[in-house]
């Protein structure tokens, strides 16, 4: 039986020691000193922790096989800053309901920071969150349910591409957000085309969507754009961009999108 949220809270000095990570600068120090406060923090002891994130939100972390949840749990400060500053903006900008696409949400984390952003707005919140991995599913559907927000995310256990289907899928043991599907992975899982997934869900439109597959976003995009009418093409769309090839961002080009920032591995697109 899974115990609940709280259960496994961090003791009063690892919680200590997570709050002095949280002030440090996003440079070369500050980062230095967060992988030693790591350890301290007991980042490093195998056990999961849970904590409140973005906020508003509660999660519970394993900082010992997945990165981003090992720096949402010693400096959220340093995650994907820049990315979660433009999808913020873009959310702070809108009115009326907020709908997510999250591709690739291994343990909910964006999903979570966009509900708080989405929240601090007014702005009622919408998700599909789609996961193949067992573990991260678990991981995911903890995250959601501890912070109230089961009931405005439908999960999709598959991975997404060009079309309908079938592969075998390779699970990172040591970075679980590394995992991917490959020609000699040890699991199989259903594929599905990201149009078929929102049609399901009856979903009026995507305002924004995360992808993150570790190079299998040109055959998700094929698979998406492959969807006639506007609610299958989000108007803002954050990309990781290290493992995918041209294809991706020509098939972007072709469907109005520009490029509006560059951070780290990833892209952030606009349409017009």
């Amino acid at each position: 039986m899974t115990a609940p949220f709280g259960a496994l809270a961090p003791s009063p000095f690892e919680e200590a020691i997570r709050r002095a990570a949280s002030g440090l600068s996003n440079n070369a120090v500050g980062k230095r000193a967060a992988s030693l406060l790591l350890r301290a923090a007991g980042g490093k002891s195998g056990r999961a922790f849970d904590v409140p994130v973005f906020g508003t939100e509660r999660a519970r972390l394993h900082p010992y096989d997945n990165i981003s949840e090992k720096r949402v749990f010693i400096t959220p400060q340093f995650w994907e800053a820049a990315e979660r500053g433009a999808l913020a903006k873009f959310i702070r900008g809108g009115s009326g309901d907020f709908r997510f696409l999250d591709v690739g949400a291994n343990a909910g984390l964006y999903t979570l920071f966009a509900r708080s952003e989405a929240r601090a707005s007014g702005r009622p919140f919408h998700a599909i969150c789609i996961e193949p991995a067992p573990e991260m599913l678990s991981r995911l559907r903890f995250n959601l349910e501890a912070s109230g927000a089961a009931r405005e995310a439908r999960v999709v256990a598959c991975a997404v591409g060009a079309r309908q289907g079938a592969a075998t899928f390779s699970v990172n043991e040591r970075n679980r957000g590394e995992s991917r599907i490959a020609p000699r992975g040890g699991l199989e899982v259903e594929v599905r085309t990201l149009a078929a997934i929102i049609d399901e869900a009856e979903a009026p439109r995507i305002d924004a969507m995360k992808i993150d597959i570790e190079g299998g976003e040109a055959a998700a995009l094929e698979g998406l754009f492959a969807g006639a009418g506007g609610r299958f093409r989000p108007a803002f769309i954050i990309m990781e961009m290290s493992h995918s090839d041209t294809r991706a961002s020509a098939m972007l080009a072709r469907e109005d999108y520009r490029e509006i920032m560059r951070a780290g591995r990833n892209g952030v697109f606009a349409r017009a």
